[in-house]
């Protein structure tokens, strides 16, 4: 493997950088009333400045009713005055309710996601091949469909804001949002998921969806239900990927592939296949239909030659495939850590407008470096193993440095300030 070649990261730095612009546009309401309320503050209870993050567009997946009457003390009381000398008192969660919140929801996802890993495996090892690219495809084509639907309602309100334009909500508007929405699921379904032999069509629309559907995440769940879900799927991927199912389907699709060869093979003039790895390292051979005398139409439902689940959700590179997983995660990390920078800086005493928000993009950068870093270390592990998980490293860097560069920040403002900016 040639380590010199910079272009192997071009994919995950464009996910990444992409993942940027659209959380800034979904949550600029967002960010706009932290950066509001920030200036109004004069003096505010407790030890913490600042609110409990609280976004327009976050989906609780525990609902608070249920852990305020489990979780002691789960709500608190802060006043507040703001410039003109009103004082106003709100509610908000503790630091405890959202740390046990964030545990209780990565919970329930994780299982959810373990019992469908599970429930694959064994569609897959009983080689239900077209039941499982199905399930595939409609999986793909509400995510992004539904995603993007929200992407263009909450852009309509970036540009109201910013460009003064006024989109009224009416039938008209939400029907140009259901028609583009099922056209973007439509395309990247059908590059992704029934043109998955062609890397070529099948890599763009693998990156399209990565870069729709990690963004999202980041924003309908709370930051810290982001940090206890990334630790969590890292330590399933390190044990799926060197113990688990996902090197049992690595196996199970080596082994159904050279029982296809075998019987390719069998067959007159068959025609060449091309070697290329999987997202765990291991190498796998695409084999093409034999040649045939008689010219048969493809089915559109149907699964060819070579094709199963194993390669739908891997972008095929030159000298690695990557999953698709790997790329939601690297990119939920990523735009997490914006979300957060820009909700707590504006709290923080040293805070300039414009400022403030160059900073928070140069330490999102940093926590981006290290998960490309993380990303390195991983692939240089491939010259020696077989079977590598892409998740463990790059999150164990990105999470060290975004709690190092926040705690570093809020150093600074009790040193200079004499506060501390609410985490939660």
């Amino acid at each position: 493997m040639e380590h010199g070649k910079w272009t192997r990261y071009l994919p995950v730095v464009l996910v990444l950088v992409l993942s940027i612009p659209i959380v800034t546009i979904s949550q600029w309401t967002d960010f706009k009333e932290a950066r509001r309320l920030a200036e109004d503050v004069v003096d505010s209870s407790g030890f913490f400045s600042g609110f409990s993050e609280s976004t327009t567009t976050t989906i609780d997946v525990i609902p608070d009713s249920v852990l305020d009457s489990t979780i002691p003390n789960a709500q608190e009381n802060i006043t507040y005055m703001d410039s003109e000398g009103n004082v106003q008192n709100i509610t908000q969660d503790t630091g405890r309710k959202s740390i046990i919140k964030g545990v209780v929801t990565t919970s329930i996802m994780l299982g959810i996601a373990v019992a469908a890993a599970f429930g694959i495996f064994f569609l897959f090892r009983t080689r239900r091949k077209l039941t499982l690219k199905m399930m595939f495809a409609v999986a793909i084509g509400l995510c992004s469909s539904v995603t993007f639907m929200l992407y263009l309602y909450l852009m309509r309100l970036f540009i109201n804001d910013v460009l003064g334009l006024n989109f009224k909500e009416n039938g008209l508007f939400f029907g140009v949002i259901l028609i583009f929405g099922a056209a973007v699921g439509l395309i990247i379904v059908y590059n992704m998921v029934f043109r998955s032999l062609d890397p070529r069509r099948k890599n763009p629309a693998l990156i399209a969806f990565c870069i729709v559907l990690g963004p999202f995440l980041a924003i309908v769940l709370p930051v810290w239900v982001v940090i206890f879900l990334l630790a969590g799927v890292a330590i399933w991927d390190l044990w799926a990927a060197k113990r688990g199912i996902i090197k049992e389907m690595v196996n199970l699709s080596d082994q159904h592939r050279k029982e296809e060869r075998k019987s390719a093979e069998a067959a007159p003039a068959p025609s060449s296949g091309g070697i290329q790895k999987n997202d765990t390292g291991s190498t796998r051979t695409h084999i093409s239909p034999p040649a045939s005398p008689t010219i048969k139409r493809k089915k559109l439902i149907d699964v060819g030659v070579g094709e199963d689940i194993t390669s739908y959700g891997l972008y095929e590179g030159k000298h690695f495939s990557l999953g698709i997983g790997d790329f939601i995660f690297f990119s939920v990390l990523v735009s997490a850590t914006f979300k957060w920078m820009m909700l707590k800086v504006p709290f923080m005493g040293f805070y300039n407008s414009g400022w403030g928000e160059l900073l928070a993009v140069l330490i999102t950068i940093l926590v981006m470096v290290t998960v490309l870093i993380g990303f390195k270390q991983t692939l240089s592990f491939l010259d020696r193993e077989n079977v590598m998980p892409g998740l463990p490293l790059s999150v164990l860097w990105g999470l060290i440095a975004f709690f190092s560069l926040s705690v570093f920040l809020e150093i600074v403002n009790l040193v200079g300030f004499g506060s501390i900016v609410n985490p939660f």
